[in-house]
């Protein structure tokens, strides 16, 4: 007896709908992502008071009451005595990470940046992967996916890359 599965005829996607999830979905996926990192990056670039302000503000008031312990040591001996490094080192994340995920280029570079930085946004909320009201975790996972889904080799400049060099990572 053989192992193959019966088939009434061909498999193709229009004979077995659910089977499979299109890569171009993953295009709206990836360009959401990225169009919400640079929305966020610009209202923190041109606010009237620099970002490291509302930053030092937020971390030392909402995050030093929220966030878990060993989170909270982390961010008043490195991140508050550096508070205006890492309010560059979060914008130019998030440009970066967004500018890439919009066009596809290096996406999976992009998705992990934006990963950990919502990795980090949560911790600083003391919410997790299972708070139901965490958006910082359905942005997480959106990044993961693209990440996992190679989502710029669907209409964007990864795929061009990816054609010439499949054995990188990268695209």
């Amino acid at each position: 007896m053989s192992t193959e599965t019966i088939s009434s005829g061909s498999d193709t996607a229009s004979d077995q709908p659910f089977r499979y999830v299109r890569r171009c979905v993953l295009v709206i996926l990836r360009v959401h992502l990225g169009v919400i990192l640079l929305i966020t990056v610009v209202g923190k670039m041109f606010r009237p008071e620099p970002f490291s302000v509302e930053m030092l503000n937020y971390l030392q008031g909402f995050s030093m009451r929220n966030a878990p312990g060993f989170y909270q040591s982390f961010l008043q001996q490195v991140v508050i005595p550096q508070a205006k490094l890492f309010s560059y080192l979060i914008m130019t994340g998030e440009a970066i990470a967004g500018i890439f995920l919009l066009l596809g280029l290096f996406t999976r570079v992009g998705a992990l940046i934006a990963m950990f930085l919502f990795l980090n946004y949560m911790f600083s909320k003391g919410r997790y992967f299972w708070s139901p009201d965490s958006e910082d975790a359905a942005v997480f996972f959106s990044a993961l996916v693209c990440f996992l889904g190679a989502a710029g080799r669907v209409y964007g400049l990864d795929s061009y890359f990816a054609r010439r060099r499949p054995e990188t990572w990268i695209w």
